[in-house]
């Protein structure tokens, strides 16, 4: 037996069998993709967002705190 018939064969018997279960690796997968997508986002864009934090902070306490009546 020459090995490409041996290739088809071995190919075709991984291409068709059952893929149960297949579906819970590639959520787990995704949302592992997700999670780490969202740990670098928030590490590359980190000095807008404590810009951002410290501009919503600011106006919460000049809204809290009005400034005095003289």
């Amino acid at each position: 037996m020459s090995a490409l018939p041996y290739a088809r064969a071995w190919l075709a018997w991984k291409l068709h069998r059952d893929e149960a279960g297949q579906d819970a690796v590639e959520y787990v997968a995704m949302l592992g993709a997700v999670a780490l997508f969202l740990v670098v986002a928030a590490f590359a864009l980190q000095p807008a967002l404590t810009g951002a934090v410290t501009a919503i902070v600011n106006w919460m306490g000049q809204a809290i705190n009005p400034p005095a009546i003289p």
